[in-house]
Order: C-alpha cells, then sequence, then structure tokens
C-alpha cells in the first residue's frame, strides 16, 4: 500500500533551509525523521539537473520510502524517485514540455540543426523581426528556431532546398541580437532593439 506525503511546491528562491518534513501517519505509524531530508533530496536532484523545483512529496511504500522530486526546466520536466533513507536516486524520468506544448496548440517547430522542412514559422510577432528583415533579405527563406527560453532565442533562415543562410541570436533580457551570415559574409549585424 502506498501513502504519500506532499512536501509542498516550492521555488528555488525559497528551498534552502525551508523544505522539511514535519511527520506523517502511517497506519499508526509516526515517522518523524527520515534519514535523508527533503532539501537533502532537492540538492541531489540539482546535481543532475538545473531548474525550477515544482514539488516535493515524500511516498511510502511497504517496502521503501522516497521522495519524488519534480524539477521543470526551460525544455524539460523530470521527476526524481530519491531513497528516502540511503539519498540515492532510485529512479528518474523527464518529459520534454517544449514537444508537449507543441503537440498542445497543435504547433510544430523545427528543432532539427541539419533537416529543416519547408513549414515556415509564424515569427512575425517575435521581437527581433522587424531587425532581422531590416537588415537581411529574408525573401524565399523560413525561419527555424533551434533553441526558444527564457535567455535566448536562436534560429536559422533557411532556404527551400534547406540550405542554411542567416543565424540569428536574440538575448532575450538585455534586447540584443546578432545576425550572422552563415554563406562567408560573417556578422551582418550586433545591436539593441
Amino acid at each position: 500500500m502506498k501513502r504519500n506525503l506532499l512536501i509542498g511546491t516550492v521555488a528555488v528562491t525559497s528551498i534552502l533551509g525551508s523544505a522539511a518534513i514535519v511527520g506523517a501517519s502511517d497506519d499508526n505509524n509516526i515517522v518523524d525523521n527520515q534519514a535523508f531530508t527533503a532539501e537533502q533530496a532537492i540538492q541531489t536532484a540539482f546535481e543532475k539537473v538545473e531548474g525550477f523545483v515544482q514539488e516535493v512529496e515524500l511516498s511510502f511504500e511497504e517496502d521503501e520510502n522516497y521522495y519524488e522530486v519534480q524539477i521543470e526546466s526551460s525544455a524539460n520536466a523530470y521527476e526524481f524517485n530519491i531513497d528516502a533513507a540511503t539519498g540515492k536516486i532510485a529512479g528518474q524520468d523527464i518529459k520534454n514540455t517544449i514537444e508537449e506544448k507543441q503537440e498542445e496548440t497543435g504547433q510544430k517547430l523545427s528543432f532539427d540543426n541539419s533537416n529543416y522542412s519547408n513549414e515556415s514559422v509564424n515569427v512575425t510577432s517575435l521581437e527581433e523581426y522587424n531587425t532581422i528583415i531590416d537588415q537581411v533579405n529574408t525573401e524565399g527563406l523560413t525561419f527555424h528556431p533551434v533553441t526558444d527560453n527564457q535567455g535566448n532565442r536562436i534560429m536559422f533562415l533557411v532556404d527551400a532546398d534547406g540550405k542554411k543562410h542567416f543565424k540569428t541570436i536574440f538575448i532575450k533580457h538585455d534586447n540584443l541580437l546578432k545576425i550572422i551570415d552563415v554563406n562567408g559574409r560573417g556578422q551582418v549585424y550586433n545591436g539593441s532593439l
């Protein structure tokens, strides 16, 4: 029989020193002290990945107790099962959140660095779009995102044959854009929006 104790949803900024187990009842057995704390379980998970803690849960099973630590990064959601007695990772699961969001919205973006479909991505609403079209001739080219996270967005401008012509790098928090001609001209633009 499995029983769970929800430790809570916490953010990275508030986990240190705040995640602890007060106690839980399991058929009249009181679990007050685990050999390994929730905070230590979170730190173990952070040794493997970076991101934001979404949830920490202590699960009680007949033969073992373990923490379920859920962490989200910009591209993936991770779930670690960490043995509450030893602190060792007993299992982990990774889900690509970008692909899940694309499936939910029906949107399909190409993240393959070598083969691009001729499918165009709607980029007209992106902050850097107007600067890109002012700086380079985008006629006959489609935009293909390679990376799009909280910090930056990297795209290739590709022709109908799949040949890359330009690479754009947009640093979001600084509103900096760099455009590179990948066919020999080098850097075309480097500036603030």
